[in-house]
C-alpha cells in the first residue's frame, strides 16, 4: 500500500470515529485540569477568547449546514457520501468549513481551562487529526467529481477562509435544518461548559460555602441541558417536524 493510500485509509478510519476521538481528548483534558500544577493563564481576556472561538465555530457550522445541499456526508459515520459537490456559501471561501468549525470549538473549550501547554497541544492534535480526514474526503471527491472538483480545489483554500471568494448559495437558509443537525453539538457544548465551570469552582473554592451555593445552579442548568437535548431528539425521531428534510 502506497503512502498516499495509507494516509487515505487512516483518514477514512478517523472519519468513522470522528465523534469519539474529541470526547476522549475532552476526558483527558478534564483529568489534566484536576491534576495539573503548572501556572495557569489568568481569566478575563482568556475566557472571552475561549467563548469567541466556541461561538464562532458554532456560527460557521450553522451557516454551513443551513445552506447545505442534501445527499452530502453530513452526520454519516460509516463512509463518505456526496451526490453533489458543495462549492457555494461557506464552501466558496474554505473547502472544509465544518472541520474548521470543529477545530475552533474544541480549541476554544480547551482555552477555557487556561493551561497554555494544553492549548498548544489541542491546536496541534485537532489540526493534524482533521487534516487526515480532509485528505481522505478530498480523494473521494476528486474521484467522484473529477474536473469540477479540481477547479474548486484550485481556487478554494483548505482550512484558512478567504472571504473575498464568497459566492452566495443557491439553497435557501433553513433554520429547521440547522436545529435538526446542530442540536447535538449545542447540547455537547453546554455540557462541556457546565463540566469546566464545575471543575474550576471546585478547584478554587473546594468544599466552601461559596462552592455549595453553586450546586443548585449547576443542577438547574444541567437539567435544562438534558431537557433541551431530549426535546429536540424527540422532535427529530418521534414527530414529522424534520421529515421533509431527509
Amino acid at each position: 500500500m502506497s503512502l498516499n493510500n495509507s494516509i487515505e485509509h487512516l483518514g477514512n478510519q478517523l472519519f468513522k470515529y470522528r465523534g469519539f476521538v474529541p470526547v476522549i481528548f475532552a476526558v483527558g483534558a478534564f483529568f489534566i485540569q484536576l491534576n495539573d500544577t503548572t501556572e495557569r493563564l489568568s481569566y478575563g481576556l482568556v475566557e472571552e477568547i475561549a467563548f469567541f472561538l466556541v461561538v464562532l465555530g458554532h456560527l460557521i457550522r450553522a451557516l454551513t449546514v443551513g445552506h447545505r445541499s442534501m445527499h452530502t456526508s453530513g452526520r454519516n459515520r460509516s463512509h463518505q457520501v456526496a451526490e453533489v459537490l458543495n462549492t457555494k456559501g461557506m464552501y466558496s471561501i474554505v473547502r472544509h468549513p465544518l472541520y474548521l468549525a470543529n477545530i475552533l470549538i474544541w480549541v476554544g473549550w480547551t482555552t477555557l481551562l487556561c493551561i497554555l501547554w494544553l492549548i498548544a497541544v489541542a491546536t496541534i492534535v485537532f489540526v493534524v487529526y482533521y487534516m487526515f480526514i480532509m485528505y481522505a474526503e478530498e480523494q473521494f471527491l476528486r474521484r467522484k467529481f473529477g474536473q469540477e472538483y479540481e477547479r474548486w480545489h484550485r481556487r478554494t483554500p483548505r482550512l484558512i477562509p478567504n472571504p473575498f471568494l464568497y459566492a452566495s448559495s443557491s439553497n435557501d437558509f433553513s433554520l429547521r435544518i440547522v436545529f435538526k443537525n446542530e442540536y447535538p453539538g449545542w447540547t455537547a457544548s453546554m455540557t462541556i461548559a457546565l463540566c469546566i465551570y464545575s471543575l474550576l469552582v471546585n478547584k478554587i473554592y473546594p468544599f466552601s460555602e461559596f462552592h455549595q451555593s453553586y450546586i443548585k445552579g449547576w443542577l438547574i442548568f444541567g437539567g435544562g441541558i438534558a431537557l433541551f437535548g431530549l426535546t429536540f431528539r424527540y422532535l427529530k425521531h418521534r414527530t414529522k417536524l424534520f421529515h421533509e428534510m431527509d
